[in-house]
């Protein structure tokens, strides 16, 4: 073979590009624009091409078991819907409704059942005054019921799922703009509101819940949303075949990454606890 043409074929190899390996990732749409990045720049960095659609729950299961996409992110409403004996499956996180109150107000914890009378149309009981939750000193303050609207967010629908089981919210609930509802629960300490997520001023707190009447109750933290204390939560799932999961494994550390983790808590959603992170990352560490 002549040296011109050996090097005619070698200009040919190098000029052909080394083609990307493709993980097609299905997510929900609460969270694929926030994972994106991240994966885009790894990808960048380790020729990998993520192909990311936001689509519903039940649609990302039916393409995983078509073989259509390799990877699904989405929720389950209800523990008992994860089909784990199908899939191999991970919480990956969490979205929440949280009920804030001005810090002046006495009441620090509430069960499901009484927001249900404060918020509910369609309760046994109704609370209407702080007086009927026993708040001593306030028995003539009328409860100011609001709920932040915000497309970013199904905080709202969780709470009415989680908490008034599908039932109607009163009509006495005002809808309020996210950027509106710490103002109005600062100007009036008798007000009380859905938000979907912690409230920003240190005047303001999150109320912890009961899922019990007579049951503990959990603030909305990492921790106590991840193990299921707090009890209006949505979780996510990463959901995969075994089969795949060497492939994926890089892609997985990604997604239980600081960055992906701080991404998250930027848009109100709950990361995992660090901790657990950190310990999902070593079990795919000694998977090898």
């Amino acid at each position: 073979m002549s040296t011109r043409l050996l090097f005619f074929l070698f200009a040919v190899a190098v000029a052909i590009p080394v083609s990307a390996q493709e993980i097609r990732i299905a997510a929900s749409d609460l969270l694929a624009d926030y994972i994106s990045g991240p994966l885009q720049i790894y990808g960048d960095e380790h020729s990998i091409e993520f192909k990311v659609d936001s689509i519903g729950s039940l649609p990302a299961l039916d393409r995983l078991r078509s073989d259509e996409i390799d990877l699904a992110i989405i929720a389950f409403p209800e523990e008992g819907e994860i089909p784990r004996e199908e899939f191999r499956i991970c919480p990956f996180a969490y979205d929440v409704a949280v009920v804030a109150v001005n810090k002046s107000n006495p009441i620090n914890e509430i069960s499901l059942s009484r927001l249900g009378g404060i918020f509910g149309s369609d309760e046994e009981n109704h609370f209407t005054s702080w007086g009927d939750l026993g708040l001593s000193g306030w028995g003539n303050r009328s409860i100011k019921t609001m709920a932040t609207q915000t497309d970013s967010s199904i905080s709202l629908e969780l709470f009415k799922f989680s908490v008034l089981r599908g039932g109607q919210m009163k009509t006495t609930v005002v809808p309020v703009k996210d950027s509106e509802v710490e103002g109005l629960l600062l100007s009036d300490a008798a007000s009380i509101a859905i938000m979907p997520r912690l409230p920003e001023s240190s005047k303001l707190k999150a109320l912890m819940i009961s899922a019990e009447a007579d049951g503990p109750a959990f603030g909305p933290t990492d921790d106590n949303v991840h193990y299921g204390d707090y009890p209006i939560r949505l979780a996510f799932y990463t959901v995969y075949n075994e089969r795949d999961e060497a492939r994926l494994k890089q892609v997985l550390r990604v997604l239980l990454s600081d960055e992906v983790a701080s991404q998250l808590r930027d848009q109100s959603l709950f990361a995992l606890p660090d901790t657990v992170r950190r310990k999902l990352t070593i079990d795919l560490d000694l998977g090898e």
